[in-house]
């Protein structure tokens, strides 16, 4: 009885003219939507050098979780926008999906709402930082940094859970090395090396993860410096039987650092990571043309590109090489 009703309700005069109403909106979003979508890919977000940035090549399965996951929180942004939470998980599944200027809109929105939230300024400078927009990005962290000083630190909630479903990041030790990660974009080595420094000292990450992470670009870092001596002494005596969950691209690089790990061993299994300590040694050696056409690589071979990666390539260009 209650579908029957339902059913002539719907056609009734004033309820079609309503659904053609809806659906004449409909459509219209979806035009508007196709056309923005149509004209971002057009223009194109590019890397440093100019080279176009793609949509990761995701499998189907991947993609459908990923929508899903953001579908999610738009959902609870819709019933719940004055939680914190809603701004910072609705920004991260949009970061997943590479849509970065979208989720830095949502970010933005919710520093609005949460003008101190350490966290939202967290997000929002991860992901400026991916949308090439380094010096927003470093002043973001540096306010959450001074916001997060003198509060109990947590650990930060992963959006795609390792194997162990283990957290690996607290939010005061990611905030300094995400700062000093950052600072390399600006060619500011020696917050490089504060930031890895600090994060590597946070009680939360005390463990085999962080101690490689930090170590990669603090090795590099004291290398831009000049301090060629403090780099090695660094790796050394660096472990080479260390349990490792997800950075294990980072402890492939600092054993090639150590000179345990021989470049045509590491190259076959580098991701960026590990090619760029590779084209980074070449540069340290006075190897530029190396050095130069491998950093090139990394950067179009990547969808997303490798901003690191690409800050060296600009700076060669500017210095004529």
């Amino acid at each position: 009885m209650r579908t029957t009703a339902n059913l002539k309700i719907l056609t009734t005069p004033a309820a079609r003219t309503c659904l053609a109403k809806i659906f004449g909106i409909s459509l219209l979003i979806v035009a508007v939507h196709t056309t923005a979508q149509e004209t971002k890919t057009a223009t194109g977000p590019l890397s440093l050098i100019g080279t176009p940035l793609r949509e990761p090549s995701w499998s189907t399965a991947t993609k459908a979780r990923l929508e899903k996951d953001l579908e999610i929180a738009e959902a609870v942004m819709a019933v719940a926008p004055e939680r914190e939470d809603s701004y910072i998980w609705l920004g991260r599944r949009l970061g997943y999906l590479a849509r970065y200027d979208e989720a830095i809109d949502v970010f933005t929105k919710g520093l609005e709402r949460f003008p101190d939230s350490y966290k939202l300024l967290r997000f929002r400078g991860r992901h400026l930082a991916r949308h090439r927009e380094f010096d927003r990005a470093i002043a973001d962290y540096r306010r959450a940094a001074q916001l997060v000083e003198n509060v109990q630190d947590s650990y930060e909630p992963d959006g795609i859970i390792n194997a162990r479903h283990q957290y690996l990041g607290s939010y005061r030790a990611n905030i300094h090395y995400y700062l000093g990660q950052t600072s390399w974009a600006v060619g500011e080595y020696g917050d490089v090396l504060s930031g890895m420094e600090r994060s590597s000292r946070e009680a939360l990450v005390q463990h085999s993860d962080r101690r490689v992470a930090t170590t990669y670009w603090r090795y590099l870092a004291h290398r831009k410096l000049g301090q060629h001596d403090a780099a090695r002494n660094l790796v050394a005596d660096f472990p080479e039987d260390l349990d490792i969950l997800e950075n294990h691209t980072y402890y492939d690089g600092v054993l090639f650092f150590k000179g345990a790990l021989a470049e045509q061993a590491l190259l076959p299994r580098a991701d960026s990571i590990g090619k760029f300590a590779i084209a980074m040694e070449h540069h340290f050696n006075g190897n530029e043309d190396i050095a130069t056409r491998m950093w090139r690589e990394i950067v179009t071979d990547a969808a997303q590109g490798f901003w690191p990666a690409e800050a060296e390539l600009q700076s060669a260009m500017q210095n004529g090489n």
